[in-house]
């Protein structure tokens, strides 16, 4: 099953470059119809197959290029149709090309129901949703059950009892996450593709014996469930420091292995991308 969305450029883009952008992102041409330009990425059984061409008087005399003009203050004149095959995790595949594309390229998006997106708007699309980012409003299924998209493993912030969930939200604030779209966390940091869901558990935390570190028990914990994509460990890792510069805590890693800061930290120098799963 697939479906398509688009993105579109207010500059004249040659198919070669977007062909090259897709490429940086190791995709590759497309094996099956080989049309010079077109490029497809994929990952974990779902593809998004990339297409460029020039926008003609007949997307001109679209009811929806008036919209792109005007989102884009100047006449459109280049459009990239993304095909989702595999339209859940497609979706993110699409946006990680969009999120690309929109470094190099003023641009829109129109997504599923032929809306027009601006990048900006896009952005909190990602930042408040864990799937559909393609979809409008009225099209979602608001449920916790619907957005979680089973995607992520958790870790956890070990802290002492003293740290309330009230002052530990407090600072991931600061660091500019934004409200969570659900019951089920707290807060969402992202950036880029990458995200990190923060959820604080109730106070009394049992989940591992005492630790010097720590203080005496009880222990208050914060779970964090780490994204799978590329960047998600190393925002966490990133929260990690920031709360260490505040209190002392341990983590819990993917596994239940209990790490220190310092063991986090020697797994980031060596660049590998599993931080929290040694």
């Amino acid at each position: 099953m697939s479906a398509s969305v688009h993105f579109v450029s207010s500059e004249a883009i040659d198919p070669a470059d977007v062909h090259e952008l897709v490429v940086s992102m190791d995709g590759g041409r497309d094996p099956v119809r080989h049309v010079p330009g077109e490029a497809v990425l994929a990952r974990d059984g779902a593809c998004v197959n990339v297409s460029t061409r020039s926008v003609g008087e007949e997307e001109r005399e679209r009811a929806h290029a008036a919209a792109w003009e005007r989102a884009l203050g100047a006449p459109p004149r280049t459009l990239v149709t993304m095909e989702l095959v595999g339209r859940d995790h497609a979706q993110w595949l699409a946006a990680e090309i969009v999120l690309a594309a929109a470094e190099r390229w003023r641009l829109v998006v129109e997504d599923l129901a032929e809306e027009t997106v601006t990048v900006p708007e896009f952005e909190r699309r990602l930042a408040r949703r864990q799937g559909g980012f393609f979809l409008p409003d009225r099209w979602l299924d608001p449920s916790p059950a619907a957005q979680r998209r089973h995607r992520t493993k958790d870790a956890a912030l070990l802290l002492p009892g003293g740290v309330t969930a009230e002052r530990f939200l407090g600072l991931v604030r600061s660091l500019g996450a934004e409200p969570a779209p659900d019951d089920r966390t707290d807060a969402v940091l992202s950036r880029g593709a990458a995200r990190v869901w923060v959820r604080a558990q109730p106070p009394g935390f049992a989940g591992v014996p005492p630790q010097d570190v720590l203080g005496a028990p009880p222990y208050n914990a914060v779970i964090v469930e780490v994204f799978e994509a590329a960047g998600s460990q190393l925002l966490a890792a990133e929260l990690v420091e920031a709360a260490a510069a505040h209190w002392p805590l341990l983590v819990r890693g993917f596994s239940g292995q209990v790490l220190s800061v310092d063991d986090v930290r020697a797994r980031v120098a060596t660049g590998t991308q599993d931080v929290f799963d040694p």
